[in-house]
């Protein structure tokens, strides 16, 4: 997405030489030109026509086997199953997290461990489960096996939103009325059913950005490349642990696709509304559906078509915030009124021995959220618990955990800065007025669509940089945001994947010899094969693909932050 080459190019190309999205050269950019301008007089368009409609409605142009489509290349990612891709990743994950799990045992006891009951015995599989996934059990994974088995007992667990436990808990129940429960405790069987799952979900989402990128870079070889780089993203132990990371993913990634394909689907309400009631960035997802709804009346205005979209879109909206109001009543209704619940003793006695508020105790002085005029809980528990606020993690002893965000911070901030930079003119109008003519004709399709996805990650960045606890970013991002992903696989093809010289020269044999898999044809056709080719990469390159493994390896025993400010962590 990042449009303009960097220097240092070894390859001989001129620094200065925009990138072909979905090809290489300026013929390509010229047939894609007057592909586009053959396009016009077949479709509804904008104001001048300054913008392809094909992008909104699914039309030639927006389908990945277009003409502009790279040809395929030899060990095609079309022999490589997504599917297999997916789990085989996850497996690793696994494998990595039993020895890493082995070889340096948790025992911050700062963070939040949720209460078992210490006379329940044991059964015949727990032991297995706990060896072979004890690993993934830790920092919010506890808090959603805990809501999953006992529901919101403690304030504190209002901060994780209630699909994924609640499906988790579904599951389980239903489980636990067959024979299988009397192999396994509840709360294993709950952490081996949060991993299954999350692996249906990852796959799911590596399909859904598969299809995603297609469609808005008009290239398979980059959304081969995007898809490669997520199931080995540097979050992948989120996506993996009892986490709500490849859920949202796939519900995101759903919504952004639908998005485009049509925004006025009513189908649109059932990802958008599953993604707000994951994670609470989900609610950001509604402006992926404002945003399209407005290019859909602008490309086709007239008033007929104005009162349609409108009309489904306020209902859309008001069937999402229905779900959403009702988990936040649920809330309301625990927190805010003196009732009595049947919890197990050691329920009660994790909430006195720590000084948690337990739900149905409400006094005076506890749950001040619940007189608010807008009484939702949310910002107090992240402000009050998590001590998240406006530059509130700015601490000294908190640099390491800047180190670590650093990366994924610079590739996103850097990359989108470029991307302003030369579409400066259309970001400024929203993507939806006339600009002019010189600017248009610099865009392509891709340029003009992948306008919000830019947007939309700069300000998970920004958001995530100076309110939230910054080790969160890398994770928020590569659950929230295909852009990183896309960024990454930039540096793989076309033009900016330039080869060194001396590889070049070293290869030359094998060019001559007709070796069609030699990594100097990257610079045209990038296979996957020469993706994890060491002697193809240039220092950006290698870097990318060292920060994607090492941080899926290291990040395998990751410390998050602790579960409540009295710790003084």
């Amino acid at each position: 997405m990042r449009m303009e080459s960097n220097g240092g190019n070894s390859g001989g190309t001129s620094p200065k030489r925009r990138t072909n999205v979905v090809g290489n050269g300026k013929s390509n950019h010229r047939h894609h030109q007057h592909h586009h301008q053959h396009q016009h007089h077949q479709q509804h368009h904008y104001v001048n026509n300054q913008t392809d409609p094909s992008v909104l409605d699914g039309g030639a142009d927006a389908n990945p086997t277009s003409s502009t489509e790279l040809p395929p290349s030899s060990g095609s990612f079309l022999h490589i199953s997504i599917i297999k891709l997916a789990l085989g990743s996850r497996l690793l994950v696994i494998a990595l997290q039993i020895v890493a799990n082995q070889l340096m045992p948790d025992h911050d006891a700062g963070v939040f461990i949720a209460p078992r009951d210490k006379d329940a015995p044991d059964r015949p599989l727990d032991a297995f489960v706990r060896f072979t996934l004890g690993g993934l059990d830790r920092w919010d994974g506890q808090y959603f096996l805990h809501i999953a088995e006992h529901g919101y007992t403690y304030e504190n667990t209002l901060a994780f939103f209630p699909l994924f436990p609640f499906i988790l808990k579904i599951v389980s129940s239903a489980l636990n009325s067959t024979d299988v429960i009397t192999f396994i405790s509840y709360r294993e069987l709950s952490l081996v059913l949060a991993v299954l799952f999350n692996m249906v979900c990852f796959t799911g989402a590596a399909k859904a950005l598969y299809r995603l990128s297609k469609l808005v870079l008009g290239s398979k070889k980059k959304a081969e490349i995007a898809v490669l780089l997520f199931c080995f993203n540097p979050a992948s132990i989120f996506f993996t642990a009892p986490y709500t990371e490849s859920l949202f993913a796939w519900l995101s990634f759903a919504v952004m696709y639908q998005c485009i394909e049509d925004v006025t689907s009513v189908f649109i309400t059932i990802p958008l509304s599953l993604s707000i009631l994951s994670r609470s960035n989900g609610m950001i997802n509604i402006g992926f559906v404002l945003y399209f709804a407005i290019r859909r009346i602008v490309a086709q205005y007239n008033f007929h078509n104005v009162i349609c979209i409108c009309s489904r879109l306020f209902t859309m909206l008001i069937i999402v915030l229905f779900h959403y109001g009702i988990a936040q009543v649920y809330n309301y209704y625990l927190f805010c009124f003196e009732q009595k619940f049947n919890f197990p003793a050691h329920v009660r006695e994790y909430a006195s021995e720590h000084g948690l508020i337990l739900a149905g105790n409400k006094t005076e002085d506890s749950s001040p959220w619940c007189t608010n005029l807008l009484p939702l809980s949310y910002s107090y528990v992240q402000s009050h618990y998590w001590n998240v606020g406006f530059l509130r993690y700015y601490e000294l002893k908190q640099l390491p955990n800047f180190l670590l965000a650093l990366p994924a911070i610079y590739l996103t901030l850097s990359n989108s800065y470029h991307y302003l930079q030369e579409h400066w003119e259309y970001a400024v109008r929203l993507g939806l007025f006339r600009v002019s003519k010189k600017q248009f004709k610099m865009m392509r399709p891709y340029d003009r669509l992948a306008l919000v996805f830019v947007v939309h990650a700069i300000l998970l960045t920004l958001f995530s940089l100076f309110f939230v606890h910054v080790q969160v970013t890398t994770r928020l991002l590569c659950a929230a945001s295909p852009v990183l992903y896309w960024y990454a696989a930039e540096y793989f093809t076309g033009e900016r994947t330039f080869i060194k010289r001396q590889v070049i020269r070293k290869l030359s044999k094998q060019v001559k010899d007709g070796d069609e898999n030699s990594c100097t044809h990257v610079t045209n056709h990038v296979d996957l094969s020469d993706l994890l080719d060491i002697r193809c990469m240039n220092w950006q390159q290698q870097a990318i693909l060292w920060y994607f493994v090492g941080y899926t390896v290291v990040g395998t025993k990751r410390k998050e932050p602790c579960a409540w400010n009295e710790t003084g962590c």
